[in-house]
């Protein structure tokens, strides 16, 4: 009996660890002066959700000159609906490099992912939240992710492609 408790709690940490998310800054990484990339708009669906009745999928809409409406729909098989995350979100480039600058419901800390868009594909990739640091200043964490983000550690290990809906 002991043992069964065992490895129930140790595969339940093993998959708290691996269900990672992205970090989380007090600051975005710059102010929303990026505009709006038209290509960006519309509905995406999750690439590895093509062939599921009910796809996990993104809408991105404008809601002025530099900053986007994301919402997030992932399917509750438990009450067959959707379930709805919103988020207000800017762009932010870095050399090369796109970073989304996203507030839940526009409120609180700034979650940090990186976007390379390729036509009508995309992915995402989440900025690790095993980073320490924490800071209260853009300029410090713009010039941290610029002298990090080429890393490979520097981003979560699972990539989220999204493919635009026909």
């Amino acid at each position: 009996m002991k043992t069964k408790l065992f490895l129930f709690s140790f595969f339940g940490i093993i998959i708290f660890v691996l269900t990672a998310c992205p970090y989380q800054s007090a600051v975005p990484i710059d102010e929303a002066i990026v505009k709006v990339d038209n290509k960006v708009l519309g509905k995406w669906i999750k690439n590895s959700d093509l062939e599921k009745d009910n796809p996990e999928y993104f809408e991105i809409s404008a809601i002025d000159k530099y900053k986007y409406s994301i919402v997030k729909f992932e399917y509750q098989s438990s009450d067959s609906t959707y379930k709805e995350t919103k988020y207000i979100t800017h762009f932010t480039n870095i050399e090369d490099y796109v970073f989304m600058n996203m507030q839940e419901n526009g409120k609180d800390d700034y979650y940090l992912h990186r976007m390379d868009l390729k036509g009508n594909e995309f992915s995402l990739y989440e900025v690790t939240d095993n980073i320490d640091e924490k800071f209260t200043d853009s300029k410090k964490l713009k010039k941290f992710i610029k002298k990090n983000m080429k890393l490979s550690f520097f981003y979560n290990k699972d990539e989220t492609k999204y493919v635009r809906s026909k």
